[in-house]
């Protein structure tokens, strides 16, 4: 096993944060109030100082980041439905025809509706048997 690095806090769950952690919950109201407040005009202030093409090439850059976002996870469903659409496709009738000689053990025959597989409780070996 490798030995802990120095300084390599993955959890993050140094002194320091745990100081700020008890600093949090001691405050009060008020003071959480005025915290919120001063966050507020400082980011009111940013804001102001920032020019209007600013803003505006930031607003663009975020808007085409989510659409390209958006894309990405339609395409991502569209290509799942078309697979789940080939597969039962795959599964008519006519294609449980000997299926037995094509078997492909990562496909899941028992999830479809056409298959019916019940418990082994049945005996057809004599009969078939008795029939020779």
């Amino acid at each position: 096993m490798p030995r802990k690095r120095k300084g390599a806090n993955l959890s993050r769950n140094t002194s320091e944060t745990r100081s700020k952690r008890n600093l949090r919950s001691e405050r009060t109201e008020e003071e959480i109030q005025q915290e919120n407040t001063d966050a507020r005009v400082s980011m009111a202030q940013l804001r102001q100082e920032q020019s209007e093409d600013t803003r505006a090439e930031r607003n663009e850059v975020i808007r085409l980041q989510q659409r390209q976002s958006r894309r990405f996870t339609a395409n991502r469903r569209r290509t799942n439905n078309q697979q789940r659409q080939q597969v039962h496709r795959a599964f008519t009738y006519d294609s449980f025809l000997r299926l037995a000689f094509q078997y492909e053990p990562d496909v899941e025959y028992y999830a479809h509706t056409k298959v019916v597989i019940g418990a082994m409780d049945k005996e057809f070996c004599r009969r078939f048997m008795g029939a020779l």
